[in-house]
């Protein structure tokens, strides 16, 4: 077997995958938007919201008389520490006020002089000056921008360079590349038509006499339009062998030329599919506020998410109790010295686990 037609087999294994996978998500992203506003979003908020109940609570015990000195540091640092990881997802201004209290530091100057050294950076690395009122925090903000600002440049830089390209004579090289790919795009695009118009003199229903072989090419038909529209090739060669205009062996008896010229579309049509996959995983990832590096499926959204809400449930559970047992001095000593001396929100809800 030719190595072209080798990449033809992959190519349509590929595709078959993808489109499952494609229809997979199709049903089942509703389902997932809908836990995730149903379910997730509430938990979330809610989450945050018990944890600052928390951190107020933990202030006004700060300065309670049976606390030793180090025990008060420590609490502080830890006030200090969760203050600043909720900020990062809510401007707040009791939260705001418990970081300056018990860090020593002003957090709105902190903030600017981060974004100020972010700019700083990002204009470094990228090669631009980001002007106006930009959200430095946000990387698509920043990137949004750093595409406009090139593309403007690019603009400015192409207008007399095309004009330069436009009045200088191609040279033969050139002329010969452009011949050739056109040449080579109005091949394939014939392929396609080819089979377009194969399938269109075989199903067409104005040519059919009885009334169930009518509706059963005015369907076919509709499928071949639509096919061809999406310039899905697979599609296409999928109609041929079900109304068997082709079979197996025909396919193999296809001239590599044929075959190399399927390759292309096929090529074009998984890298599609892919995109729109890749859509709905963006999707429900940004929606979960995860960053998903892995290989996802529906299925293991839905796992991932059912693990992340039941994770939540139980970490509301145990900062309810928190907001009633840490009242009692007594509690909270014994709570300060189990919790590590650096510690962040994540590092409590781990010792918590093992705690309670």
């Amino acid at each position: 077997m030719s190595r072209a037609r080798k990449q033809f087999n992959t190519l349509i294994k590929k595709l078959e995958t993808a489109r499952a996978l494609l229809a997979e998500w199709k049903e089942t992203l509703p389902a997932v938007m809908s836990k995730i506003d149903g379910e997730y979003n509430p938990l979330v908020d809610t989450h945050g919201e018990h944890f600052k109940q928390l951190l107020v609570l933990l202030d006004d015990m700060h300065d309670h008389k049976l606390l030793g000195k180090r025990e008060r540091q420590k609490l502080s640092r830890f006030v200090a520490s969760n203050a600043l990881d909720l900020l990062a997802d809510a401007d707040d201004a009791v939260l705001k006020d418990l970081y300056n209290r018990h860090s020593g530091d002003d957090f709105d100057a902190q903030e600017d002089e981060s974004k100020e050294e972010i700019r700083l950076m990002m204009e470094t690395l990228l090669g631009a000056e980001f002007k106006g009122d930009i959200d430095v925090r946000s990387p698509q903000a920043m990137l949004k921008a750093f595409h406009a600002q090139l593309a403007e440049q690019e603009g400015e830089a192409a207008a007399p360079q095309q004009h330069q390209e436009e009045s200088r004579p191609k040279r033969p090289a050139d002329l010969a590349r452009e011949r050739r790919l056109a040449a080579e795009a109005q091949r394939v695009k014939q392929s396609m038509r080819d089979i377009f118009r194969k399938l269109a003199s075989q199903l067409h229903p104005d040519r059919e006499t009885d009334d169930a072989q009518r509706q059963r090419k005015t369907t076919l038909m509709q499928r071949v339009n639509a096919a061809y529209a999406a310039n899905d090739m697979l599609g296409l060669l999928e109609l041929q062998l079900e109304v068997e205009q082709i079979d197996q062996a025909s396919l193999a008896n296809l001239s590599e030329e044929r075959i190399k010229q399927y390759n292309k579309v096929l090529k074009e049509q998984l890298s599609e599919l892919e995109s729109e996959i890749d859509g709905f995983v963006g999707v429900a990832s940004i929606e979960m506020h995860a960053d998903i590096f892995d290989e996802v499926t529906p299925a293991s959204m839905i796992r991932e998410l059912d693990s992340d809400i039941a994770h939540l449930r139980l970490q509301i559970a145990i900062i309810e109790e928190d907001l009633q047992s840490l009242r009692d001095v007594k509690v909270l000593k014994a709570w300060l010295k189990k919790l590590p001396n650096q510690s962040s929100k994540q590092q409590l809800q781990r010792d918590e686990d093992l705690f309670w």
